[in-house]
């Protein structure tokens, strides 16, 4: 009977994707969370708000490279199914290249601003500030790899590498910790493991790339930003739908009291490893179905359903095992969290159900979804700004944010998507 059922998950493309990247995430989520567990019990909790008020700000800063990394997963399946390796090889290394040069300017951009971060967040050490601005020159360059291996549709491959630089990333960040190096160690460590995991994945797809000829981009790059200028407000949208609540806490709050709820956020945000690699899988599927004029519904509906059943089990985990999970995570310092935990559970499985709506539609090109983030949060926004009485305050504006997001989306959908071409898989 499970030799049956192995052999039906195998031979099913989008159950055994959706697996990969399901374990590749566990995994990567295990050294992420490890970290977190260092951080928590070596860091005191003000300096442990102050990691998570950065991590946050980094996700804000750091999301025209999330579009970047959106709008390049979408091309590379387009010429991945073209079999134009000459052109796939060609824009890997000038990408690489345009990217480190960018990212020297965003490094030093955020470190001239470093006075400004220090007192809006409370983060009083500029050597961490410093440490965090070399490490934020990498956001473009780290898209490249990533985006390569999920437009090939390599799953394997690309749930090794999360793992990997996952790994690299918690070895390097919680060694300089543990030697004294406190705020700045965490993030040169980041840094450092960030070069090793381009290094690696040099490694891993050097079987999809050919030599290197100087052939003209100028078309693909006009692709590209085309389809990236819609994508940066979705994507803004998501991140600070994901984060502000975080920075603002920062702000409000007083730090020990932002760092219970850095610890809410990030036990609550182990939902995003495990459910999300359902988007991860259904993005270039369907992106690569759509290019070459098939019919896409089935698709979309069986993703749909493995996404609905993986937030759902979620919701009940966080919901009967709060007190388990932050003891496993953080022990008895961040026992304060538990109670808005499973509150901030739901406020999680929202997002993630707006993440794969939000990227099924950019994955069909229907970029104009970006303006229906907007009134969730605006609400979101007000409903903080407004009333921050408590903790429970912030986290009820996140839902209703949520939810207003989501009617939104599943009307867009019932609406305009049809999810018909006009040949059949």
């Amino acid at each position: 009977m499970i030799g049956a059922l192995i052999q039906k998950v195998k031979s099913n493309q989008y159950l055994i994707g959706t697996v990969y990247i399901g374990a590749g995430s566990i995994f990567a989520a295990i050294f992420s969370y490890l970290l977190q567990f260092v951080f928590g019990r070596i860091l005191s909790v003000a300096d442990f708000g102050s990691f998570n008020a950065l991590i946050s700000l980094t996700y804000l800063v750091g999301v025209p490279a999330g579009v970047f990394g959106v709008s390049l997963v979408k091309y590379v399946s387009e010429l991945s199914s073209k079999q134009d390796t000459k052109k796939l090889t060609a824009l890997y290394w000038k990408l690489l290249v345009l990217s480190l040069l960018l990212g020297v300017g965003i490094s030093l951009i955020i470190f001239l601003l470093r006075s400004g971060i220090s007192e809006q967040l409370k983060i009083y050490d500029n050597n961490a500030i410093t440490a965090y601005a070399i490490l934020m020159g990498l956001s473009f360059v780290g898209a490249i790899p990533s985006s390569y291996l999920q437009g090939l549709l390599r799953y394997r491959a690309f749930a090794f590498f999360n793992v990997t630089s996952s790994f690299y990333r918690f070895a390097l960040s919680a060694l300089a910790v543990l030697l004294g190096f406190e705020l700045t160690g965490a993030f040169g460590g980041m840094f450092v493991a960030g070069l090793l995991a381009i290094i690696t994945a040099f490694f891993i797809l050097r079987k999809n790339l050919t030599v290197f000829e100087n052939i003209s981009l100028v078309d693909d790059y006009k692709k590209l930003v085309a389809f990236s200028l819609p994508v940066i407000f979705v994507n803004f949208g998501l991140m600070l739908l994901n984060n502000i609540d975080l920075i603002l806490v920062k702000k409000y709050f007083e730090p020990e009291t932002a760092g219970y709820y850095a610890g809410t956020v990030t036990l609550g945000k182990i939902f995003l490893f495990g459910a999300g690699a359902v988007s991860t899988v259904m993005f270039p599927t369907i992106s690569s179905l759509a290019a070459r004029g098939l019919n896409y519904s089935r698709a979309f509906f069986k993703f749909l359903s493995l996404q609905l059943v993986l937030v759902a089990g979620g919701l009940v985990i966080f919901f009967v095992f709060p007190s388990f999970l932050t003891r496993l995570f953080f022990g008895e310092r961040f026992m304060n969290s538990v109670e808005y935990l499973p509150m901030f559970s739901l406020f999680i499985g929202l997002y993630i159900v707006i993440n794969f709506l939000i990227l099924f539609f950019l994955a069909v090109s229907r970029t104009s979804v970006f303006l229906l983030l907007l009134p969730g949060l605006i609400v979101q926004y007000l409903l903080i700004n407004s009333n921050h009485m408590t903790l429970y305050d912030i986290i009820t504006a996140d839902i209703y944010a949520g939810i207003i997001s989501l009617v939104l989306l599943t009307a867009f959908f019932v609406i305009g998507s049809n999810g018909k071409r006009t040949k059949e898989i």
